[in-house]
């Protein structure tokens, strides 16, 4: 329960972190000196604001990374070699874990940029940089995009093996 309340938690702070982010990103309009001076205003509470994100992001990746080695070390590797010791046609959950393993390197990589975008922008001092700080919230959001994206396609690849292992027990059943 606690475990529960831990996540729901980090999760308000990361969506709100996520809304300061946004409202700091407009990257589509040139940087005025009234955004400028917004900016050094509101320094002090981007900073910290990022700073918890970065700290809950940091969490909920250790958590993600190890459930996603888990699917794959203990689930989908496991019953993918029983099912080919007992000479069974299993070709579509081979290639699905293939195709599951690659979008995990993926989100290892995509979170490693993200990671190391987050880590120089807390390193600059928005008050003094302004535009650099600026820039790097946005160069930062849509790193973090990126593992978002990474999550929702290793997912997708979950819900699709679930499906093919459905229908290999199904065919497993009618076969015995």
């Amino acid at each position: 329960m606690k475990r529960i309340a831990v996540f729901v938690v980090l999760l308000g702070v990361t969506l709100g972190s996520v809304a300061l982010l946004q409202t700091v990103a407009r990257a589509a309009a040139p940087m005025t000196e009234e955004h400028v001076a917004r900016i050094r205003a509101n320094c002090v509470e981007a900073q910290a604001s990022l700073q918890q994100l970065h700290q809950s992001d940091a969490l909920l990746r250790v958590n993600r990374g190890q459930l996603y080695e888990s699917i794959s070390t203990k689930l989908m590797a496991p019953f993918n070699s029983r099912v080919a010791f007992n000479s069974l046609n299993s070709g579509d959950l081979v290639s699905t874990t293939a195709e599951y393993e690659r979008q995990l390197g993926q989100f290892r990589t995509n979170y490693k940029a993200y990671e190391e975008a987050m880590v120089d922008l807390l390193k600059i001092n928005c008050t003094d940089q302004p535009v650099a700080f600026y820039d790097g919230v946005g160069d930062t959001r849509s790193k973090r995009q990126k593992v978002h994206e990474s999550v929702l396609a290793l997912h997708r690849t979950i819900k699709s093996y679930k499906a093919e292992f459905e229908v290999f027990a199904k065919t497993v059943k009618v076969e015995n």
